[in-house]
């Protein structure tokens, strides 16, 4: 009986061990606005997806293998909260990988965000892409837009299927780097991305470059942020080449004054594209914290330039409120 209590004590500590070295997390959010997008007239109900951001429920986690080793995974379904529909093409839009972290770095494979959108692209707007305020898809991805509101970049892909990447870290220096196994409908290049950033204290700076599929189309970002304190001002640069062989460049400005429980967020984002013509942008939002979790917002954007000529109305505005959790 001793014996037996023995071992099972020791099976127990074993199995506590073997659970502490590894763990699952659930995360995600939930983002719902009343909106009247630029471009239209129309009110409506919309999640985040609209703008660029979009509620979504994942998964990741990790394993300590030892010796400096742990293996890696991670999946992000994107969904259309005020319907339940699913957002995008495929299940998982948002990523799907598995990979390994060693000492020299980590490789993972599968569905994943580019390096240039991610580390340098998604790095400077102070909306971080979201809200009817948003400028990252036109000063940092040559965004076009369309009737109803959507900004769709001209060049430059957020993720890539079938692609592997590898990301090191040393200190505050940071790289990436990914290719795809095919170029996806028919392109001509295999998608390539590779971005690095250097962080230190309140001060940032990044740089990208990105050849998404097609035989022209190739971009690269520049980009840098600093906190003073009373205010986080951001600043980023595009140059690059449409799939059509047309020149485009963007820039954007930004701030985010905090007030105590509030944000004050402003953006000012450009972009030209031959034969396109120039899209301007001008955005300012309110976000209110009411913990690290839960927020509510008012933003306000004014579309004009020659690309948006054609369009009836220019002005837009949203109010919403976003939980994390």
């Amino acid at each position: 009986m001793k014996k037996s209590l023995i071992a099972l004590a020791a099976l127990g500590a074993f199995a506590g061990a073997a659970n502490a070295q590894s763990s699952v997390t659930i995360y995600g959010f939930i983002d719902q606005m009343v909106t009247k997008p630029y471009a239209t007239e129309d009110k409506q109900v919309a999640d985040g997806a609209f703008y660029g951001g979009g509620s979504r429920l994942g998964f990741r986690g990790v394993e300590d293998l030892g010796g400096g080793y742990k293996a890696t995974f991670g999946m992000e379904h994107r969904l259309n909260a005020d319907t339940g529909a699913q957002a995008g093409g495929v299940f998982w839009q948002g990523y799907s990988t598995v990979g390994l972290v060693t000492p020299f770095g980590a490789v993972n494979l599968g569905r994943q965000y580019t390096p240039a959108f991610l580390m340098i692209q998604n790095q400077i707007d102070p909306f971080g892409g979201e809200t009817v305020a948003q400028g990252r898809e036109i000063g940092m991805r040559f965004g076009v837009v369309a009737a109803g509101g959507a900004t769709g970049s001209a060049i430059y892909k957020t993720r890539v299927s079938d692609s592997i990447r590898y990301d090191l870290s040393l200190g505050g220096f940071n790289l990436g780097a990914s290719i795809a196994e095919a170029a996806p409908n028919g392109g001509e290049d295999k998608p390539f991305s590779v971005a690095a950033n250097y962080a230190a204290g309140p001060f940032w700076v990044g740089v990208g470059y990105e050849n998404p599929a097609a035989e022209e189309d190739k971009g690269w970002n520049v980009g840098g942020r600093y906190n003073f304190g009373w205010a986080t001002l951001s600043a980023g640069y595009s140059k690059g080449t449409t799939a059509a062989g047309a020149d485009a460049k963007g820039w954007i400005v930004g701030a985010t004054v905090p007030v105590g429980a509030v944000d004050i967020k402003g953006m000012y984002a450009t972009s030209d594209i031959d034969v396109i013509g120039q899209t301007r942008k001008i955005g300012l939002g309110v976000h209110y914290n009411f913990s690290k979790r839960t927020k509510v917002y008012a933003d306000a954007a004014r579309i004009s330039g020659d690309a948006t000529d054609a369009l009836d109305n220019k002005t837009g505005y949203d109010l919403g409120i976003k939980h994390t959790f």
